[in-house]
């Protein structure tokens, strides 16, 4: 069980300073994976017909691999002062809680 606070003291992109941020757990899948080289070299691949070579075998995730029993962690951090927002992927975690610190 990981704890995170509610807000937290971190660097603005848009301020250029460190604000504090109101911290809310993302739903998964807005990491931005569909966009990365490997994924868009595959799209690539996969389109047409015939063979599709190195993308015709199962994944290694299929043949060998176990399953993760954690997933990353997406939070929303939201920027007091200017309202701009973005999204931080936290380290694997089996569960998260967002606790309020006083």
């Amino acid at each position: 069980m990981v704890k995170i606070p509610a807000k937290m003291r971190t660097y603005c992109r848009k301020c250029k300073k460190h604000t504090v941020q109101t911290v809310r757990q993302e739903k998964g899948g807005r990491r931005g994976s569909g966009l990365v080289k490997g994924t868009r070299r595959a799209n690539r691949h996969k389109k047409g017909s015939g063979n599709k070579g190195r993308y015709s075998k199962k994944a290694a995730s299929q043949l060998k691999m176990a399953s993760k029993t954690s997933q990353k962690v997406d939070l929303r951090l939201t920027c007091d002062e200017c309202k701009a927002t973005w999204v931080r992927t936290y380290p694997r975690a089996r569960s998260v809680e967002i606790v309020k610190v006083e």
